[in-house]
């Protein structure tokens, strides 16, 4: 795309940790040291606001992780049912109902569910596109500035962290930008396709030409590498040293540190069938965290109850390796919920979660697992309206019940998926046995149904319905079925045929670029 699409918002702060201030960046002829650079806290300053722009509500603070990808991975359930494609079909002109149906016509029912094509989609994609490549575009800033930085201004291995996160923020994104619009990795065109760039430069007159996933993610693992190698021995959650600048004495489960570096590799050799590698960088974040603070939720964590007797920590906050921080999450997921929902409408709103019920003998029994299961207690709402997920819903408004709750973050890398990682990878890069393991290890910390065998396939189809019980609210689901290419997927209600699921190809995973990357000159 022309970068002019791409104008950069770099977030400055008042302080190094808190954001307060926006600032357009300068093009390239007019980025000068006093504009903002010139001083240690600038770099901090630039660092906070790519992951505040990562908590926008139209990237990883909703769409891209409890609310339209969960929707098209089938983790929810919505408010139209069983008519969800009839709505979405039949009604999203209606002068009267058009408003109610239109949160529907996202590719998660566009694709999947008709392929209709509406302003509502199409402008829904754009600012998706638009928002992560303008983060990508920051992250270049900064990796610009660290590069030309003296050394002197930072304490050291300050400026290694920052080079490493900034490269990782900027991996990040372009992963996600393949799964969502490159077509399937094991499809036809999964490995040819090009339809997304690469963005490194902050060249504004330069046509970035779109290149395939493999290009892509040759550079994704590089940047990834690079993270890795100059992070280790300098992050505190790896290194045990200790920093003068806030930036880097605050809680590392809310930046890309070390381990979340060597996940978002596992995740990106697993997406491409890489397997041993994969392996062995989900096995060093579960061999390594406990010493890192991270751990599955306890008992005893289990059984902190605010007011209404509802977890506070039901988001599972100990478990994260990298979260990013939004006040808005509580206020998203309620509307979620809500009848009037402004985000979703009325038919598009979240509703009772039929896998959260946990009832035996209900169509479909594979979404269930054994009513014991901890996650269904901690992320099912029991306050009314009961029955949804309720994962990242404060419940209490008392002072006394916010005093308790954690910080409101999202979860984008957390110790679960180390081990859906590793058993998975496993299957080809170990063993069937070893990859049985490491999932019983998992499922036994959430106290449901152990799955016990080793059949290939059978392991493979446990793997991907752990998905959905491990990563509600995450979004990645979809991303799960269409790294496999799955030919059909589960949804947690009747589709018109009488089934439970859609059946996929490569178009229905595959949303449509914005229609201004054509008119730029972008082509598949």
């Amino acid at each position: 795309m022309k970068t002019k699409y791409l104008i950069a918002i770099l977030l400055m702060a008042a302080g190094t940790t808190s954001c307060t201030k926006w600032l357009d960046v300068y093009p390239r002829s007019e980025i000068t040291s006093n504009k903002v650079f010139d001083t240690e806290d600038g770099f901090y300053s630039a660092l906070a606001g790519l992951y505040l722009k990562m908590a926008d509500d139209n990237l990883y603070g909703f769409d891209l992780t409890c609310g339209y990808l969960d929707m098209m991975g089938g983790a929810v359930y919505m408010g139209s049912g069983v008519m969800l494609t009839f709505h979405a079909n039949n009604y999203y002109a209606d002068p009267s109902m058009g408003p109610s149906v239109a949160p529907l016509q996202f590719p998660a029912f566009n694709y999947t569910r008709g392929q209709i094509r509406t302003e509502k989609t199409d402008a829904t994609l754009e600012g998706i596109w638009t928002k992560m490549y303008n983060t990508i575009t920051n992250a270049n800033l900064l990796l610009e500035e660290l590069d030309k930085a003296e050394d002197g201004m930072f304490e050291a291995g300050v400026k290694e962290l920052l080079t490493g996160e900034a490269l990782a923020v900027r991996a990040y994104l372009h992963l996600d930008l393949v799964r969502l619009f490159q077509p399937p990795y094991l499809s036809e065109r999964g490995k040819t396709a090009k339809r997304i760039p690469y963005m490194d430069a902050l060249d504004a007159l330069t046509f970035t030409p779109s290149s395939t996933t493999d290009e892509i993610l040759d550079k994704v693992d590089a940047d990834l590498a690079e993270a890795a190698r100059i992070m280790k021995e300098n992050d505190p959650i790896s290194s045990g040293k200790s920093y003068y600048a806030t930036m880097f004495t605050t809680d590392r489960r809310y930046k890309l540190n070390y381990y979340a570096v060597k996940l978002l590799q596992a995740r990106s050799f697993l997406y491409r069938g890489l397997n041993k590698q994969a392996y062995d960088a989900a096995k060093e974040v579960i061999d390594h965290a406990q010493e890192a603070g991270i751990h599955f939720i306890t008992d005893a964590e289990r059984a902190k109850l605010d007011s209404y007797g509802t977890p506070v920590d039901r988001s599972c906050p100990m478990e994260n390796l990298f979260a990013v921080l939004t006040d808005e999450l509580d206020a998203n997921m309620r509307d979620a919920v809500a009848q009037n929902s402004s985000r979703l409408g009325f038919f598009g709103r979240f509703v009772s979660n039929k896998w959260l019920s946990a009832t035996p003998g209900e169509t479909p029994e594979t979404f269930f697992s054994a009513a014991s299961d901890i996650r269904i207690s901690l992320w099912i709402r029991t306050v009314f309206p009961a029955g949804m997920v309720g994962k990242y819903i404060r419940e209490s408004s008392q002072p006394e019940d916010v005093a308790l709750y954690p910080k409101q973050a999202v979860t984008l890398l957390k110790l679960g998926e180390a081990y859906l990682i590793a058993a998975e990878a496993a299957i080809e890069a170990v063993s069937p046995s070893e990859a049985l393991s490491i999932l019983q290890q998992l499922q036994t910390a959430r106290q449901g149904g152990v799955y016990n065998s080793t059949d290939v396939e059978g392991l493979k189809q446990e793997i991907l319905l752990e998905y959905r019980r491990e990563t509600l609210g995450e979004g990645q689901l979809f991303y799960a079925y269409k790294r496999r290419n799955e030919p059909r997927l589960t949804t947690l209600f009747l589709t018109p045929d009488n089934t439970y699921y859609f059946t996929m190809d490569d178009n229905k995973y595959t949303p449509d670029i914005p229609d201004k990357e054509f008119n730029a000159g972008r082509t598949y």
